[in-house]
């Protein structure tokens, strides 16, 4: 496995992930995915480091909400010793959490947004870590 490869792979694990503690709320594990000065631009804000980023994540709906991402054509590249970027797919569903037995079921204006990341990474203490993050809509259900 060449040099690159391996960091390709750490930087896909890493957003498997986070994705995973993402959708489960788990704030402090997100977080340590995160430099500790990062920036992160998502839905018109740019928030700095991890107080500013809880505070976004904090807002977010808490367990009456059901919210999963799906990755997708994870693309890394320009590798640097300490650095990389890298390009992210992800399909974002959403809908109330069921009270009994069955799936959660999301209306269509929760269903299959498609979102794009532009990310940068930087190695910090051995360990690849999201140094600037922005979030694009690319695709969201109609409303009509």
């Amino acid at each position: 496995m060449t040099p690159e490869e391996a960091t390709a792979w750490s930087l896909t694990r890493l957003n498997t992930a986070f994705f995973h503690h993402y959708d489960r709320r788990e704030y402090d594990a997100l977080l340590a995915f995160f430099a500790p000065d990062a920036v992160y631009e998502v839905r018109g804000r740019t928030l700095r480091g991890h107080t500013e980023i809880r505070g976004l994540l904090n807002t977010r709906p808490g367990p009456e909400q059901t919210i999963r991402h799906l990755l997708t054509n994870q693309h890394f590249h320009t590798f640097g010793d300490t650095t990389a970027q890298g390009t992210i797919t992800l399909i974002a569903y959403g809908g109330p959490t069921p009270t009994g037995e069955g799936p959660a079921r999301y209306q269509a204006a929760n269903a299959g947004h498609l979102v794009e990341l532009v990310d940068h990474y930087r190695l910090d203490d051995a360990h690849w870590r999201i140094a600037h993050r922005t979030v694009d809509m690319i695709l969201a259900p109609a409303t009509t």
